[in-house]
């Protein structure tokens, strides 16, 4: 198997149903540390990638522990509230300079570190520690890492909340048997997307800026692929929730705009949304829905399977930026990585001793 950031796109099922199977010996740590404390705050540390897949995560875990969930950039770290506050940071490559400072900042609260490799130095400053899930990722854009963190967040949540009380065996089961039904029809959903992509390729490689717009998790995971377009195409990148989009940005829109909307399926919203990318098609060319309505026809529309619910959508969502964000720079012939991002970097790192 290689190891390009396409590679590890078309692996995220496989890793996804590998979490899944083995939740139980993963998520061990967390659920010990959560039932000790039983946090009436939990709070969600991270960045880059990694605070997006907290940001998706987030409103799930609420409901599913029945407690507070916040999701904080590590650079910006808030006073923690609660009397039983309980902190997460997640670093998918383990040397954050920001996470390992705010570790530092938080060390005299109850907390666990979540990184994609075992032998790492958040890892080795961390008294409660849990991996993942995703392996290693080589390439420098993480795909595979995003879901399973958003993933990883999720069974967090459920074996807790079991272990717990904060939820029963039927509810438990009921919502696993939902996350296995969305790693699977992500199998199908990435060979869609590839048609999709190669039915747009001469029009994708020619758009100059991008704007996602969408609703609950779809919008969160626009925002992961807004960042997955900006590290590797280079060009500007912008996510927007559905009804903020039309409080300004939409004055943006010209014919070098790329548009891609994630049509919902509450009745009402389904209509208005639609409606925005049909007039987004009047000033641009690059006009792109994402839907399960198959009644909605056209080159440009994708058609993804969905469960129902919203949560699960980030599974959905994330797929057509990070499938753009690997395949567009190899047929623009870009080159990898940031001169200016080296440049700062050598004097102002922000991995500990040059890490992932």
């Amino acid at each position: 198997m290689g190891n390009t950031m396409y590679d590890y796109w078309k692996r995220q099922p496989e890793v996804l149903r590998r979490i899944l199977d083995g939740r139980k010996t993963q998520t061990a740590e967390f659920v010990k540390l959560f039932c000790e404390v039983r946090p009436d705050k939990l709070y969600l540390v991270g960045s880059g990638t990694s605070l997006n897949a907290e940001n998706a995560a987030m409103a799930y875990m609420e409901e599913i522990l029945d407690t507070d969930v916040r999701a904080v950039p590590s650079s910006n770290l808030p006073p923690l509230r609660g009397k039983r506050p309980m902190v997460v940071f997640i670093s998918q490559g383990g040397s954050s300079t920001n996470t390992l400072e705010a570790m530092e900042a938080l060390k005299e609260h109850p907390a666990i570190s979540i990184t994609g490799e075992a032998q790492c130095e958040i890892q080795r400053r961390s008294r409660h520690h849990m991996l993942i899930g995703c392996g290693e990722e080589l390439a420098g854009p993480k795909t595979v890492g995003y879901t399973a963190s958003v993933l990883c967040m999720y069974v967090c949540a459920l074996e807790a909340a079991l272990a717990c009380g904060a939820i029963g065996q039927e509810k438990y089961e009921a919502e696993i048997g939902l996350l296995y039904l969305a790693a699977q029809q992500m199998e199908e959903n990435i060979r869609r997307t590839e048609s999709w992509f190669e039915r747009n390729r001469e029009d994708l490689v020619k758009i100059h800026k991008y704007v996602l717009v969408g609703c609950g998790s779809a919008f969160a995971a626009a925002t992961e692929g807004c960042l997955k377009i900006l590290e590797t195409i280079k060009v500007p990148s912008m996510s927007f929730e559905f009804e903020e989009y039309l409080h300004g940005p939409i004055i943006l829109t010209d014919r070098e705009l790329g548009g891609i909307f994630y049509i919902c399926d509450a009745p009402g919203e389904r209509e208005r949304m639609l409606e925005l990318a049909r007039c987004h098609a009047q000033f641009s060319p690059y006009a792109y829905t994402v839907t399960t309505d198959e009644a909605i026809q056209g080159g440009r529309v994708l058609h993804l399977l969905r469960t129902g619910r919203d949560h699960t959508q980030v599974f959905e969502a994330v797929l057509p930026p990070q499938l753009l964000a690997a395949r567009v720079p190899e047929l623009l012939g870009l080159s990898e990585g940031s001169p200016m991002y080296d440049l700062y970097t050598k004097s102002c790192p922000t991995k500990y001793n040059n890490g992932r």
